[in-house]
C-alpha cells in the first residue's frame, strides 16, 4: 500500500534530550495508514537524514483510550531518532467512536503499514518495535502478545510505560471509573468476559517477542507487570523492568524522568530488536 508522502527537511534540528546535539532530521506527517468509517487514521514519521538502513519504534499515546493525539509522542520519537531509531508516531480509534479492541486493531495496522512500506523510510522490517505511555503502553504489550493471525502486524519487540498487564487486577475488577467502561463495553461486574479476553497476560506464550516494562516509583503496583513477567519468565520470553525513583504514572511528563525512560528503552531494544536467543530477566536499578 503506496501513499503520497508529505515531508520536510529540517536541518540542524536541536532535539530536546541533549541540548548539545544536533541532528539533520527529515520528517513526513499525516500519512494515512487505514480508513475507516469514522475516518482516516494518521501517522508521522521521523528519521535522521541518511540512508542507513534502521529499527523503527512506534510510539502511541496515552489518555485512556479516550483522548490524546500522536502529537503527544513527538518530543519521545525525536529523542529516538537522537538513539538511531526511525521514530512512528500514531493516532488510534478513541473511545468516543468505537470500543476494545479496535484500538488494537488500529496498531496493527499502524505495524503493517510500516513493514509493507519499510523501503520508503528506510525502515528494518524485520526489526520495527513498539512503545506506549499507558493506555499506548498497554497497546503495545497486547500488541506484542495477541495473536492477530498476521505476523506482518506483529511486532518484534515492545515497551510498555505505565501499562496495565492485567485487566483481572482487583483495582479494575472494582473501578467505577467512566473510562474503563467505554473501553470495555460495560464495568468488570457487567462484561468480566471482555476485561479476560482483552487482558495481557493472558495471551502471552512462549513465541512472544521481548517485552520490556516501564513504571514509576508512584505508580499501581499492577503496572510493575509483576505476575506478567513471572509468567514471560518461565516460557522464556525476554522481560526487563525499569522502575523510575520518584517517577509518577506520567512518567514522561518531568525531563529528568523523561531521560531515564529513554535510556531503558533505547538499552531493551538495542539489546533485542532483531535478536533471538536472549531469556534472561534483568532489572535496572532505580
Amino acid at each position: 500500500m503506496k501513499q503520497i508522502l508529505h515531508w520536510s527537511w529540517f536541518l540542524l534540528f536541536c532535539l530536546p534530550v541533549d541540548g548539545n546535539s544536533h541532528l539533520d532530521l527529515k520528517k513526513w506527517e499525516d500519512i494515512k495508514f487505514i480508513s475507516h468509517s469514522t475516518g482516516d487514521l494518521l501517522l508521522d514519521v521521523f528519521r535522521s537524514d541518511d540512508k542507513q538502513l534502521r529499527s523503527a519504534i512506534l510510539c502511541l499515546h496515552g489518555g485512556f483510550w479516550a483522548k490524546g493525539s500522536k502529537k503527544f509522542m513527538h518530543p519521545l520519537a525525536l529523542a529516538l531518532v537522537e538513539k538511531g531509531y526511525v521514530a512512528v508516531c500514531s493516532n488510534y480509534r478513541l473511545t468516543d467512536v468505537a470500543p476494545a479492541p479496535a484500538q488494537l486493531h488500529d496498531v496493527f495496522s499502524a505495524i503493517r503499514f510500516l513493514r509493507e512500506n519499510s523501503s520508503d523510510y528506510g525502515i528494518d522490517p524485520k526489526k520495527i518495535g513498539v512503545t506506549g505511555s499507558s493506555a499506548g503502553g498497554y497497546l503495545a504489550v497486547m500488541s506484542a502478545v495477541f495473536d492477530y493471525g498476521d505476523k506482518s502486524a506483529r511486532p518484534n519487540a515492545a515497551v510498555g510505560m505505565g501499562a496495565q498487564t492485567d485487566l483481572l487486577s482487583p483495582h479494575i475488577q472494582h473501578s467505577t471509573v467512566l473510562n474503563w467502561s467505554k473501553f470495555m463495553g460495560g464495568f468488570y461486574h457487567e462484561v468480566p468476559q471482555n476485561y479476560l479476553k482483552q487482558s495481557p497476560i493472558v495471551h502471552l506464550t512462549k513465541d512472544d517477542p521481548p517485552i520490556a516494562i516501564i513504571c514509576g516509583e508512584y505508580d499501581k503496583p499492577s503496572t510493575r507487570a509483576n505476575a506478567f513477567r513471572k509468567k514471560a519468565t518461565q516460557l522464556g520470553v525476554p522481560t526487563w523492568l525499569t522502575e523510575i525513583s520518584g517517577a509518577p504514572h506520567g512518567l514522561l511528563k518531568s525531563s529528568k524522568h523523561r531521560v531515564i525512560a529513554i535510556n531503558a528503552l533505547d538499552n531493551f531494544l538495542k539489546s533485542h530488536l532483531g535478536k533471538k536467543d536472549k531469556n534472561s530477566e534483568q532489572r535496572t536499578s532505580r
